[in-house]
């Protein structure tokens, strides 16, 4: 379907790509739909039927992923031959950016301008991985009592990528090079609510013409990542999404004793002390709120903010609110544009429902576009007890809690049961005090950005947030294991 992008006063036209599994090394046309149909998010418009593999097709695909590893078609070539492969990747994406980045705008809601930096993250991910494999050694020797040590590092095995719908291709590629970089055939399960993108990732790694099996995608829901999950093959699952998602990886990944790597959700809170910059907290909350268009797993939950600045706070960012411009996310000057899909605009609705049920009062004040796209506009919900509302919500929607003293500031901060990110706005020393006591991953002061502060730090995930950090070292190495040969 023909799409029409709106960019810097020009109209471009767009065609999604046919939706396709890359399975043993050939494109194979999907056929078997799924529930739920796939719209446009800015304009309702009906683009295609979610589609998903068969069972039959799940086998083949892990019995020729089985297959490569058996017979070390990509995990025995060396560091040098696997960096040259992922270099050819990165070359081969970075002519696919504007693509993938238009199909994440259309099927996810980012604006535009977002989802271009997210698709240039694809090619850089493999050339990264690529400039690491030249410089490690794939040998340490350690002396030892009886002579030297060896000491390897080497690929688990099959490995399973599920990647979410929110960011999908810069969080699937980050996931994808450092499977391959590691030595792992892999197969990669693309979400269902935006598999667009994953097209044109397939066909970069495709081109590049890899080992025999060595990558394979399967689009789909639950199902085939669950049959994919829970094959004994697969040695090692890397998974991005909600909790309940998360919750069934991690117990059959427990079952079978193989790691699982479980990036999840957030009900991160940002805390607003009495010394901090009000103009700058007010700012920055409403980056918490229209970032993705929250819809990221460390956008702001809960708005913790000391008292005496409370009203003079919610004001500022209530006149901010007015100035956000909504709309279609390929349009160049849109601020903020909608949620995923009607059924996610459904779920966050409800939610705020429930919330005024108990008393929550509204803070809003953006204007909601005239389109037929999944819209929510940023809101506050003032009123409510800390206890109330501990659950992540996943959309442009924080709840505003005060507090008396720092102590209970923590407290309230560290109520959920998430550990992913937290903000601290005040003076520093101040800010950093409250910061060492505050249960997350990631704690910034002073400013919400969705980038990490630092692109070699892990991104740590506490609670039900998640388990095992994430990085660009961190990722690579959950795919490998030790193994250590010496004379006793």
């Amino acid at each position: 379907m023909s799409i029409s992008v709106v960019k810097r006063n020009a109209v471009l036209s767009f065609q999604l790509p046919k939706q396709q599994h890359y399975i043993a090394d050939h494109w194979v046309d999907a056929s078997d739909t799924l529930a739920f149909d796939l719209h446009h998010a800015s304009t309702g418009e009906y683009l295609a039927k979610q589609y998903a593999a068969t069972d039959r097709q799940v086998e083949q695909a892990m019995a020729v992923a089985s297959d490569n590893f058996k017979q070390g078609l990509w995990s025995q070539l060396s560091y040098q031959q696997r960096a040259d492969y992922l270099q050819a990747i990165a070359d081969n994406m970075t002519a696919k950016t504007t693509a993938i980045a238009q199909a994440d705008a259309i099927q996810t809601g980012v604006v535009l301008a977002l989802t271009e930096q997210f698709a240039k993250v694809c090619s850089l991910a493999f050339s990264h991985a690529a400039l690491m494999l030249r410089t490690l050694d794939s040998e340490q020797y350690v002396s030892g009592a009886s002579g030297d040590i060896l000491v390897e590092r080497l690929p688990l095995g099959v490995a399973a990528i599920i990647a979410p719908w929110n960011a999908p291709s810069g969080i699937a590629c980050h996931k994808l090079a450092s499977a391959l970089a590691a030595g792992c055939p892999v197969i990669f399960k693309p979400s269902e609510w935006a598999a667009a993108s994953a097209q044109f990732i397939a066909e970069a790694i495709a081109q590049a013409k890899l080992p025999d099996g060595t990558f394979q995608m399967l689009l789909g829901g639950s199902h085939v990542g669950g049959k994919v999950v829970t094959d004994t093959r697969t040695a090692a699952v890397s998974f991005t999404g909600g909790a309940q998602g998360g919750a069934g990886v991690g117990r059959v990944c427990g079952e079978q004793i193989k790691p699982a790597q479980l990036e999840l959700g957030g009900n991160n809170a940002l805390v607003v002390l009495a010394s901090a910059d009000l103009d700058i907290a007010a700012d920055n909350i409403v980056t918490g709120l229209t970032t993705m268009n929250a819809q990221w797993c460390r956008a702001l939950g809960r708005l913790v903010v000391d008292n005496r600045v409370k009203a003079s706070l919610l004001a500022k960012v209530q006149q901010r609110f007015a100035n956000i411009k909504m709309g279609n996310a390929l349009d160049s000057e849109t601020q903020m544009g909608p949620l995923v899909h009607k059924g996610h605009l459904q779920h966050v609705s409800q939610r705020v429902a429930d919330y005024q049920a108990l008393g929550g009062t509204l803070i809003q004040a953006t204007q909601l576009p005239v389109l037929a796209g999944w819209y929510y506009p940023p809101t506050l919900i003032d009123g409510l007890r800390g206890e109330q509302t501990l659950e992540e919500i996943f959309g442009p929607v924080a709840t505003v809690h005060g507090f008396d003293s720092d102590a209970e500031a923590i407290e309230l901060a560290n109520q959920t049961d998430y550990g992913l990110a937290a903000y601290v706005f005040g003076e520093q020393q101040q800010a950093w005090a409250v910061a060492r006591k505050l249960v997350a991953g990631v704690v910034k002061i002073n400013k919400v950005s969705l980038f990490s502060l630092h692109p070699d730090l892990p991104r740590a995930a506490w609670g039900k947030s998640g388990v095992g950090d994430e990085g660009t070292k961190e990722t690579f190495e959950f795919f490998r294991g030790t193994r250590v040969i010496g004379v006793a």
